[in-house]
């Protein structure tokens, strides 16, 4: 990939003054690096951020981060017009845009994970162990994906491990996506690190908070965050005590590229004498435990001096969406940090039949998908009369091929109607194009299941479709693509939480540990 592609379009609208000033600082607090640095940053930079020749960005690990942020400036009566909060996701879109890589999604990866792991198998003859290890692979993707991308994200290689099926699994995987022009994560941000200073600046202002040494595979694009801005001010978190050596290393990482960090002191007048006071609520089961919680909620939000409530559970399970449930019931404004995972769009029994009849138009599975959905595709047959017919027509031939049935139909004279019937549905064979397969999927879930499911997937397979059909012949991979992202979940959130300002917040114990203040 050459500079000049990297570059493209990127300099539309953006200075190409290089970076002229970065400043580290090192707080022992959240409240010591708001009196400090936060605030007088914001009073700095968010008056001019609208007449700024590039953005100003806030960029933070978690997006619980933004609203304590946006509550405490509002408080101070300070615009942020024009100031863009970002967590990691969301600024690799900017630093890689107009790069020309392809970064493949989630399911495109495993996906091809499931493709490599599958030929290793099939090749595997006397080796029992690694057999079953690369069927388990295949079977489920994720848990070794996740592997691949933290030891490729260390700078490491799958192929020093010492089990020959791992290793020839992530080597023909790789291989597989070089094949489809992917770009791995990782490799796209140590090229926009590498690139930073040769492209126009992206940010006018930058501020970087709220990472420790937990967040060790984002340092390549930090990195090249704060290089392709006009200025930039880094908050670094004193180390832990738990993980001091991670995050001393984490710190002196910083200061090694960009020099030393300033320390910052606590907060003049301290933080004060507060003594809390303690509630103890029983319940006898999770609903009474939510209704509990709610109702000390509401006790919280009449006191006076109520400015900021959080609500901590140890894990992600029913209680925090009782929780979230009774006050958005209650028209209590919350911020669900927490949500929970709803099924993909993808996951409904028609689907998941139709994606059946595609891979193995019989019979058998004409009648499952029949059965699975509610449109009248037969005018004034009934299914079981389809039914009947068909199982006639399959005990004069044997065959339960149902293209063979619509041919043997179309050439008796009381079953022409259901061949003429018939002929709405469509089979994707492996001789044609994977394009047919996105088109009848959006014809099939406009006319018979009555919605755009077909629409969504055509849009989420993206890019990866032209890069699939390059390496992959026929549409086979494509209905593969569409069973992983049928087990896709995404995450809800109450739809209480959509306020200008939410007061209350949720988070997870193991999550609020490496966080700042709720």
């Amino acid at each position: 990939m050459t500079d000049e592609s990297m570059s493209g379009d990127a300099s539309e609208g953006f200075s190409s003054i290089r970076p002229t000033r970065i400043c580290l600082h090192l707080a022992t607090s959240f409240d010591a690096a708001w009196e400090s640095v936060l605030l007088p940053w914001f009073e700095a930079v968010a008056p001019r951020a609208v007449g700024e020749p590039a953005p100003v960005a806030v960029v933070t690990p978690f997006r619980s981060h933004p609203p304590l942020l946006r509550s405490r400036l509002l408080a101070h009566d300070i615009s942020l017009l024009g100031v863009r909060f970002l967590v990691p996701a969301q600024l690799r879109e900017i630093l890689l845009r107009n790069s020309g890589l392809n970064i493949p999604l989630r399911e495109h990866l495993r996906l091809l994970l499931a493709i490599a792991a599958d030929e290793i198998a099939a090749k595997i003859e006397s080796d029992q162990s690694g057999y079953l290890i690369a069927r388990s692979v295949a079977r489920d993707p994720d848990y070794f994906l996740r592997i691949f991308d933290e030891l490729n994200a260390a700078g490491w290689s799958l192929a020093d491990i010492d089990q020959p099926a791992l290793s020839a699994t992530a080597e023909r995987f790789d291989k597989i996506c070089r094949e489809c022009d992917f770009a791995f994560v990782h490799e796209a941000d140590r090229l926009a690190v590498a690139n930073a200073e040769k492209l126009p600046v992206r940010f006018s202002g930058l501020l970087v908070m709220g990472f420790n040494g937990t967040h060790w595979p984002l340092w390549p694009l930090l990195h090249a965050a704060v290089k392709s801005s006009l200025q930039a001010a880094v908050v670094l978190n004193d180390p832990r005590d738990e993980a001091r050596d991670v995050d001393e290393t984490w710190v002196g990482t910083w200061e090694e590229v960009f020099g030393e960090a300033e320390p910052v002191g606590e907060p003049q007048g301290g933080t004060g004498d507060h003594s809390p006071s303690v509630h103890f609520v029983v319940g006898r089961d999770t609903t009474d435990q939510a209704r509990a919680i709610v109702a000390l909620t509401a006790k919280f939000l009449c006191e006076k001096n109520c400015e900021r409530i959080g609500i901590l559970f140890p894990q992600k399970d029913a209680l925090p969406r009782l929780v979230a449930r009774f006050l958005g019931s209650a028209q209590i404004a919350h911020n669900d940090g927490i949500a929970h995972l709803s099924p993909s769009v993808f996951d409904n029994d028609a689907w998941r039949v139709w994606l059946e009849l595609q891979e193995n138009p019989r019979l058998k599975s004409l009648s499952q998908f029949l059965h699975a959905i509610d449109a009248e595709i037969f005018a004034q047959m009934s299914i079981l009369e389809v039914e009947e017919k068909l199982r006639d027509a399959y005990s004069g031939v044997l065959i339960d091929d149902i293209e063979v049935l619509r041919e043997l139909c179309a050439r008796s004279k009381d079953k022409r109607r259901l061949h003429a019937v018939s002929r709405r549905f469509s089979f994707c064979h492996r001789r044609r194009r994977s394009l047919n397969f996105f088109n009848r999927s959006k014809t099939f879930s406009r006319s018979l299941v009555g919605n755009n499911t077909g629409m969504k997937l055509s849009d989420s397979a993206g890019t990866g479709r032209s890069a699939f059909r390059s390496v992959f012949r026929g549409p086979i991979i494509c209905v593969g693509f569409a069973k992983f992202s049928a087990h896709r979940r995404s995450a809800a959130m109450n739809t209480a939480r959509i306020r200008t300002v939410a007061f209350i917040c949720f988070g997870t114990l193991k999550r609020r540990r490496n966080r700042g203040p709720i």
